[in-house]
Order: structure tokens, then C-alpha cells, then sequence
């Protein structure tokens, strides 16, 4: 009876063994702790690719915490997030929903930031990035090779019609003797240039001393060529008042001031000479006709 309490109670204490190291097993797989030392925050994503509750977080590549809880914020994504308390996040961190996995799987990454300001955790939730999938590049790629398949197609049909217009009619002969002319223009051009090069020189030199005569001439007559310059400035500055003057005369005729103005609006004068042009006209037409009788005595 005793040697078979032995042997129960020994089964029994391999079983409770194996469920300890069960248990402890499962702890340490799933990273629990009897004593926290993990901080949460929140980040707000575009899109996540697919990421779920019990992705990794990596700082700079390292594992250092997990996805807690990912739900809708309006029209955005809030994960949260947990970390060890050992990262020190700073002001200017950077995080990146990005691929975990070649082909699969998503995880957060996090720049720490180089900032000597650490972050506010007040100002939750953070703006996160979406950084793409494998899966993304080559939606991408395809969508690309697609084009360029549209385009060599279109560098095709029209290599094919250059090819055709080339060999039909007289496109290439005359292209050819296009070039030819042009050979030909650029070597007369040539032969009139190296003809005319003596006259170039001498037109030059010609210019160059009618320059020096015109300097030294400066020169020499500076007080002449000063004065001369003083009398147009006052030449003109005595334009400017007649010109002043003429505009004021101007004016007083439009308004009907002075005598010229009277003269030219004032229909009572008008009228008087006109009268007496016609008295005039009429004593020469009588003169003419009876003569001039004077009676001095």
C-alpha cells in the first residue's frame, strides 16, 4: 500500500512539474510580466495593410513592444500600442506601419527621434505613416509595366512609320540633298569670310581710331563741350516756359479770358467787323463807279 502512494504521488508531482513549465512556458512566449514595465500610446493611421492585434512595434528595427488594439477613429485607423518602458521616445518621432515578413505579416516601426525634447504622451493620439506592402510594390511595378508596354507599343507604330515614309517617294534623296546645299552654304560662307577677313580687320581698326578721335576730341574740348551742354539745359529750360506760358495763354482763350479770348469768343465783335468790311466793300464799289468827288472848298 505504501510502495503505491509512492508511485500516485510521484506521477502526481511529474504532472503538477509539467503544468509549471507549461505555464511558465506560455509566459514567457507571450512576454507576460507580473510587474508592469510597458507604457501605452496611441498612433492614427491612413490605412494598416492588414495589421492586427499582436503585431510587432520595433524601434530602429528592434522588438521592443506590440499592437494592443486596433479600431476606427472617423475615417482613420487608431492603433495602440504597447512598449517597453526602457524606449525613450523624443519630440520628433516618426512611426511607419511597414512589412514585418517578405510576403506576410505587418508591424509598426518607430524612429525615436533625434530631438533633445522628449515627447509630450498629453498629446495623444500621434500621426503615423503608411509605409506599403511587398504586396503594394508590386501592384505598383505592374501597373508600371503596363505602361511602358503601352508605350513601347506607340515607339513601335512610330519607328514603323518613319520606316515607311522613309522608303516611300523622294524623302531620303532630298534629305540628302538638303545636306548637301547646306555643305555647300556653309563652305561658301566659309570662303567669303576667310575673301573678306582683310576688310573685317580694316573696318575695325577704322572704328577703333574714329573712337580714339572722338575721346581725344572730348577730351580736349571739355570745357566747350560743358558749356554747350549748360546753354541746352537752359535752352530748355526756357522751352519749358514758354511752353508753360503758351498753355496758360491757352487756357485763358478757352476760358474765355484776356483779349484774345474775347477776340475769338466774343460775337459782337464778329459782327462789327463784319459790318464794317461790307461798308468798306460798298464805298470801293461807289468809288469805282462815280469816282471820288473831294470838295475841299
Amino acid at each position: 500500500m505504501k510502495k503505491v502512494l509512492t508511485t500516485e504521488f510521484k506521477v502526481g508531482l511529474t504532472v503538477i512539474i509539467s503544468i509549471l513549465i507549461l505555464i511558465l512556458g506560455i509566459i514567457w512566449g507571450k512576454e507576460y510580466r507580473f510587474v508592469t514595465d510597458k507604457y501605452r500610446i496611441t498612433v492614427l493611421f491612413e490605412k494598416v495593410g492588414g495589421m492586427v492585434p499582436g503585431d510587432p512595434v520595433t524601434v530602429n528595427g528592434v522588438k521592443e513592444g506590440k499592437i494592443l488594439k486596433i479600431d476606427w477613429h472617423e475615417r482613420q485607423v487608431l492603433c495602440t500600442l504597447e512598449i517597453n518602458n526602457s524606449v525613450q521616445l523624443y519630440d520628433d518621432a516618426e512611426f511607419s506601419v511597414i512589412s514585418a515578413e517578405l510576403l506576410a505579416g505587418m508591424k509598426v516601426e518607430i524612429f525615436p527621434g533625434k530631438s533633445d525634447k522628449k515627447i509630450n504622451l498629453s498629446k495623444q493620439p500621434f500621426k503615423g505613416k503608411y509605409g506599403g506592402r511587398i504586396v503594394d510594390v508590386g501592384l505598383v511595378i505592374g501597373a508600371l509595366s503596363e505602361d511602358m508596354s503601352a508605350l513601347t507599343y506607340r515607339i513601335d507604330t512610330t519607328v514603323s512609320m518613319v520606316n515607311d515614309l522613309l522608303k516611300k517617294g523622294n524623302l531620303q534623296s532630298d534629305l540628302k540633298n538638303a545636306l548637301s546645299n547646306f555643305n555647300d552654304i556653309s563652305g561658301q560662307l566659309k570662303d567669303m569670310f576667310d575673301t573678306s577677313s582683310g576688310k573685317f580687320k580694316n573696318a575695325v581698326v577704322n572704328f577703333e581710331n574714329l573712337t580714339e578721335k572722338i575721346n581725344d576730341f572730348v577730351n580736349n574740348n571739355e570745357q566747350a563741350v560743358g558749356s554747350t551742354v549748360n546753354n541746352l539745359n537752359l535752352i530748355s529750360g526756357r522751352l519749358d516756359t514758354i511752353s508753360a506760358s503758351m498753355q496758360m495763354l491757352l487756357k485763358n482763350v478757352e476760358n474765355k479770358q484776356g483779349t484774345l479770348g474775347k477776340m475769338v469768343y466774343d460775337s459782337t465783335l464778329y459782327n462789327n467787323l463784319s459790318k464794317t468790311l461790307s461798308s468798306i466793300d460798298s464805298l470801293a464799289k461807289a468809288i469805282k463807279q462815280d469816282g471820288l468827288d473831294i470838295d475841299l472848298f
